[in-house]
């Protein structure tokens, strides 16, 4: 859509005044993002997968932003939080000011926790539309098993392994989840962060939303002792929220998380040498999480 097409789309659908600019923004996992300023301020307008993405996302959107754990969605004229266009869905939500880039040394881990176990506290009853998991492990490996074992590289030949393990550990699917809760799908402030895009949201174990935003917030390169103390913060603000997390579980959903990304990066782009090394890396900080957290 062009953008004198996407002006008259939206002061057709939403009561915002006349659009002065639209810029193309930073593309998230499961959506396309665009900035839209207006007369009467600044807004996303996002591209949605389908009409369940879009309806899960207007449920979880009016209970969150309520708590002040992610942005409002503007109301459209028809109502609802979400409009078509051809054959395509979007939504409008408004923008985050004052918005700063991720900083583990300002980063408030406890406060943090404390969000998390909120946002599970607040989804767990919402109903909403089931929806596949698109990187569920079961699909991940159907898709990449001969060609890990079909693979020179040890390293590689390893993924059936840590497969198995990872097919042995409980499945819990009793509280709304995000999906993808990296750093990439949250909004950090001084005093806050907010969460975004919940084109992933279905059922699921609360560690491992946990699992994907600690692994995306504590870099490879630090120290173990500093990413204890990351994970203890993490754990106390969920527990001081009415939360339970336990080290086990942590560990296991770590685990989870980051085999899935290796077998993605397997089915997007094939063996490389780059994704060899890159699980290499990965294998050592396995290591190091079942240090410490169990």
């Amino acid at each position: 859509m062009d953008h004198r097409v996407m002006k008259e789309f939206i002061e057709e659908f939403y009561d915002i005044g006349r659009i002065q600019r639209v810029e193309v923004m930073k593309q998230g996992t499961s959506s396309e993002a665009k900035c839209i300023d207006s007369s009467a301020g600044r807004y996303v307008l996002r591209k949605l997968r389908d009409e369940r993405q879009a309806v899960n996302e207007e449920r979880l959107h009016h209970v969150l932003s309520l708590q002040n754990i992610s942005p409002a969605m503007v109301i459209a004229r028809n109502g609802l939080s979400y409009v078509h266009l051809n054959d395509e869905i979007y939504n409008l939500q408004y923008y985050v000011e004052e918005t700063v880039p991720y900083d583990q040394e300002t980063m408030h881990f406890v406060e943090f926790g404390n969000m998390l176990a909120r946002f599970h506290h607040a989804a767990y009853k919402l109903e909403i539309m089931d929806q596949q998991d698109r990187f569920a492990l079961s699909l991940l490996w159907s898709q990449v098993r001969d060609e890990v074992r079909g693979s020179s590289s040890a390293i590689i030949g390893s993924l059936e392994g840590h497969v198995e393990q990872c097919t042995e550990y409980i499945v819990r699917n009793d509280s709304l989840i995000h999906g993808d809760l990296g750093v990439w799908n949250m909004l950090f402030m001084k005093q806050k962060t907010l969460l975004i895009d919940f084109g992933e949201v279905r059922r699921g174990d609360p560690h491992f939303d946990v699992a994907a935003a600690l692994t995306s917030m504590i870099p490879a390169t630090v120290r173990a002792n500093e990413c204890l103390s990351i994970i203890e913060d993490v754990m106390k603000g969920y527990a001081e929220a009415g939360g339970l997390l336990t080290r086990e579980q942590l560990y296991e959903q770590i685990h989870l998380w980051l085999l899935r990304g290796w077998l993605a990066w397997i089915r997007e782009r094939g063996v490389t040498s780059p994704m060899v090394q890159h699980m290499e890396r990965g294998v050592r900080r396995v290591a190091v999480f079942k240090e410490l957290l169990l």
